[in-house]
């Protein structure tokens, strides 16, 4: 059933991309606030299969040295593609398909004002494959296939290249079965296989199992991993770091027999979830109030989380956040996920807290004859007059006395039948879900 949906969820994306080529036949992306533009065309090998989407990207070299993406567009194989280039700088561009086909990337385009570049073609072809076959020890590898007992946290593996002399992330292969036709990570009896671009310098493999978090849910939140994190370094067992990861060769075919033994992991236990301290509110700063463990971790990394109309958006890291007034109404959580060499550790998540803003009450009085009025003015941060609305209640020791309704942020109670003299009253108003509920005291002399 589960492979099912998600053949059903593969089908939609791929109708849905299908959807983005232009009926000409060549896909643009917006070049509209772009310095200069890059096009060219994408071709591919006789017989390669019709309706593949190819996505082409523009990469922009950093003051890092890294190749960071700007511009992206969806092409069929023998289209044209334009890409606009939002700043002056030194570019590349790229294409492929996500664990399956690439194209070498383009040779270094310097851009500046006015630039056009034009003749940029790129040619998809099939990427290398890593293969080899996975042993483990002190784990059952059934248990993480899809339908095991391990909350769908199968196996993975980190991908990272190096090109210009710099390591980037290529991508990650998940045991989910077939995506777009690419093959599956992990067999049955533990032979894996997967696909890696082979215009990289080099390759590192790191093998891993998935944590649960906000966008990798599980049966149950807050599990360590089950296999501690190894990368393929040229021995049985493999080595704990990126630094001791031995390099793969891609670059003249399939790479093959890198047979690897992956061990149960040693765990953090969790004993006591993260919280979030202070007010949960519109221009507040709310800070991490960090959980426990057994043993204790030597780091721990913060991710404020935002749940806007149902979905969980990563909205900050570190220690301290300052609510910004668009969470407003929405839910803010906070992750926590530490860490311990030689440990695999549970990512842990506060509840979530729905954010208000803090409402401000302002009361003016006109006592009279055994009788009072007072007047009511509510005001709110990043809220609107018509959104602030609700009762408001004023009570004489403790009694109340009489509750009216609240309208743009103004309402007017009248009590009546008071006795003579000075006395203290207590104004209450009910707050909604975007304000709180301030309460204030007075007194007011009767006459």
């Amino acid at each position: 059933m589960k492979n099912a949906t998600r053949a059903a969820v593969v089908a939609v994306l791929a109708v849905v991309a299908s959807l983005l080529i232009a009926p000409s036949g060549t896909a643009q992306a917006s070049s509209r606030a772009a310095v200069g533009t890059i096009s060219g065309r994408v071709t591919a090998p006789a017989g390669y299969p019709g309706g593949k989407v190819i996505d082409v990207s523009l990469r922009r070299l950093s003051a890092e040295g890294e190749w960071v993406e700007v511009a992206s567009s969806l092409v069929g194989a023998g289209s044209t593609y334009t890409l606009g280039a939002p700043t002056a700088g030194t570019y590349q561009v790229r294409a492929g398909m996500t664990f399956s086909d690439s194209a070498t990337p383009s040779r270094r385009i310097t851009v500046s004002k006015g630039t056009r570049v034009t003749g940029v073609d790129l040619a998809i072809r099939p990427d290398p494959t890593v293969s080899g076959t996975i042993t483990a020890d002190g784990f059952d590898l059934a248990l993480l296939q899809p339908g095991g007992d391990a909350d769908d946290r199968g196996l993975n593996a980190h991908v990272w290249g190096r090109i210009d002399g710099h390591w980037e992330r290529v991508g990650d292969r998940t045991r989910l079965g077939t995506f777009e036709g690419a093959p599956v990570l992990v067999a049955d009896d533990g032979r894996y296989s997967f696909s890696v671009p082979g215009f990289y310098e080099a390759v590192r493999v790191q093998f891993y199992q998935s944590v649960c978090d906000a966008w990798a849910p599980c049966r149950r939140f807050g599990l360590a991993p089950e296999v501690a994190r190894t990368y393929w370094d040229g021995t049985p067992d493999g080595g704990p770091t990126f630094a001791g990861a031995a390099d793969l060769d891609v670059r003249s075919g399939p790479v093959v027999d890198k047979d690897i033994t992956l061990k149960a992991a040693t765990k953090l236990r969790a004993v006591a979830e993260p919280r979030i301290a202070g007010t949960v509110g519109v221009g507040e700063v709310v800070r991490a109030r960090v959980g426990s463990y057994a043993p204790g971790p030597t780091t721990r990394d913060y991710k404020w989380i935002g749940q806007v109309r149902g979905s969980d958006r990563l909205l900050a890291r570190g220690r301290t956040y300052r609510v910004p007034a668009s969470l407003l109404g929405h839910r803010l959580a906070l992750q926590e996920w530490p860490a311990r060499s030689g440990f695999e550790a549970p990512v842990q998540q506060s509840r979530y807290y729905l954010v208000k803003s803090a409402a401000r009450l302002a009361v003016t009085t006109k006592p009279g004859k055994g009788r009072a009025t007072v007047r009511l003015r509510i005001t709110a941060p990043a809220v609107s007059k018509t959104q602030l609305h609700g009762k408001a209640s004023i009570y004489a020791k403790g009694k109340r006395i009489k509750t009216v309704k609240v309208r743009n942020g103004k309402a007017t109670i009248r009590i009546t039948r008071q006795a003579r003299g000075k006395r203290t009253y207590t104004i209450r108003y009910s707050g909604n879900r975007l304000v709180t509920s301030p309460t204030t005291s007075l007194r007011i002399a009767i006459r």
